[in-house]
């Protein structure tokens, strides 16, 4: 804890930048291409929004699923940046909700429009379904299995994309390692397809 008395996180310690420590040396992905607009009408941004407000609000309902998700899982790069900052702060299984687990997750972000995001989303409503419209962990798997399932049918038309452009002829060895990873990402997406299904 520091002076304030608020608990901080142990972010990583950058490679670069003269040896830079605490909230400046995360290491938050960064967009190659222009960012697209952050469009709350979309419905994958509305379900990576409501699993990181899973993460901040009801961590104890995530289990180890939430953390296994990476941030590659997230389209939106604001996303990925809130998803490496609770990875910083120890995951979900460090978190117990409430507003002392959102103020470490503020102080730990690396910039401003990080922190106004984590306290967006930790104010923000969960959108359970059911009369009370209370999370369960049956819902927050749903959310989950539908964000990884989202994250693996990218990956799955990045490698089909990959495979095209691949003589199979002269590149065998790479089109039989692609082609098997295509296979693996293929059978991933139906065990977590029938997950979401089961979930619901």
């Amino acid at each position: 804890r520091d002076v304030t008395g608020v608990q901080t996180c142990a972010l990583p310690i950058s490679g670069h930048g003269g040896g830079r420590t605490g909230a400046a040396a995360l290491a938050v992905p960064r967009p190659r291409a222009p960012e697209p607009p952050y469009d709350l009408r979309d419905p994958v941004i509305q379900l990576e929004r409501e699993a990181l407000k899973l993460a901040i609000q009801r961590p104890a309902l995530c289990g180890p699923g939430f953390d296994a998700l990476g941030a590659e899982s997230f389209t939106a790069p604001v996303h990925r940046a809130v998803f490496a900052v609770i990875a910083a702060c120890g995951g979900t299984g460090a978190g117990s909700g409430g507003r002392e687990w959102a103020g470490q997750l503020r102080a730990a972000a690396p910039d401003d429009r990080v922190s106004g995001m984590v306290t967006e989303l930790a104010v923000d409503a969960l959108h359970a379904p059911g009369s009370d419209s209370e999370p369960d962990e049956r819902y927050a798997e749903a959310v989950l299995v539908r964000v990884e399932e989202l994250a693996v049918s990218r990956r799955i038309a990045a490698t089909k994309s990959r495979l095209q452009r691949l003589n199979p002829v002269d590149q065998q060895s790479e089109f039989n390692r692609m082609f098997g990873d295509l296979v693996g990402l293929e059978q991933r997406r139906k065990v977590l397809s029938e997950r979401a299904a089961g979930a619901l």
